[in-house]
C-alpha cells in the first residue's frame, strides 16, 4: 500500500472528528442560546427625542470597553457639531462603551427623522471598510455603530439603562493600549471564539434593523491626503 493511500483514512477520520465537533459545538450553543435570558433596555439620546428599545437575548449580547483613539475622536467631532466639544462620552480611562447586538434587536419608536449618519473619511484605497455610525442630530450625540453589510450592531451604553447593561454579557476590553490607564483589575480580553460565531449567526439579519444607509453622512477624521480634517455636509 501506497503512502498516499495509507494516510487517506487518517486526513478523513481527521476531518470527520472536526466537522462532528464542530456540530456539537453548534448543538450546545444553540441550547445555551434558546435558554438564556432576554434582557430589554430603553435607548433613548440625550434630549429624548429619539426614543425606541433593545430586546435581545444575554447569548447574543457582547459588552465593549473600547480605548481606541478613534472612538474618542468621533465622538468628539459629533459633540462639536452642537458646539459642545467638551461635553463628550469618554470615560476616566479614555474608554466608550457599547453593547453590541444583532440588527434585529433594535427598534425606533419615535423620531427616526433626528438619526443622522457619520462616516469617517479614509485615504482612498481599494478594500477599506467604513463604519456606518448614526448619531443623533438632535442632540449631538453617538448612538450606535455599525457596517452595512455585517448583522451587528453596537450601542453605546450611556443611551441605555444602566440596570439592563450590567446584566449583559461582558464587559471586555479593547485597544486598551490606546487609552490613559486601566481600571484596576483591568477588564479581560475578549474571547474570539463567541465574538465570532455571533458575527456569523448574525449575518441572515445585516439588513435588520433602523438603518438608512443612504442619508448623506457628515465625514470627520482624515481627508484623501491623510490630513486631520473636519468636513460637514447638509444632513439629508
Amino acid at each position: 500500500m501506497s503512502e498516499a493511500t495509507s494516510s487517506t483514512p487518517t486526513l478523513t477520520t481527521a476531518l470527520t472528528a472536526v466537522a462532528t465537533t464542530a456540530s456539537v459545538a453548534i448543538v450546545l450553543r444553540a441550547i445555551k442560546r434558546r435558554f438564556s435570558p432576554t434582557i430589554t433596555s430603553t435607548l433613548q439620546c440625550k434630549c429624548g427625542k429619539i426614543r425606541g428599545h433593545v430586546r435581545a437575548k444575554y447569548e447574543d449580547s457582547f459588552r465593549i470597553h473600547c480605548y481606541c483613539q478613534d472612538c474618542r475622536d468621533y465622538a468628539n467631532f459629533i459633540a462639536s457639531l452642537g458646539g459642545n466639544k467638551d461635553e463628550t462620552i469618554g470615560k476616566e480611562f479614555g474608554d466608550n462603551r457599547v453593547v453590541q447586538f444583532c440588527k434585529n434587536a433594535i427598534t425606533i419608536e419615535q423620531g427616526q427623522e433626528h438619526l443622522k449618519l457619520a462616516i469617517k473619511k479614509k485615504k482612498k484605497s481599494k478594500g477599506k471598510i467604513y463604519i456606518h455610525q448614526f448619531y443623533a442630530g438632535c442632540c449631538h450625540v453617538p448612538l450606535m455603530n455599525t457596517v452595512d453589510f455585517l448583522g451587528f450592531v453596537g450601542v453605546f451604553c450611556d443611551f441605555l439603562d444602566q440596570t439592563a447593561v450590567e446584566q449583559w454579557d461582558g464587559p471586555c476590553r479593547m485597544f486598551q493600549s490606546e487609552g490613559f490607564g486601566q481600571p484596576n483589575p483591568p477588564f479581560p480580553n475578549p474571547t474570539w471564539a463567541p465574538f465570532i460565531w455571533k458575527m456569523i449567526r448574525y449575518m441572515p439579519w445585516r439588513k435588520s434593523g433602523p438603518f438608512d444607509y443612504d442619508l448623506t453622512p457628515v465625514y470627520w477624521g482624515e481627508d484623501s491626503n491623510g490630513e486631520k480634517k473636519e468636513e460637514k455636509k447638509k444632513d439629508k
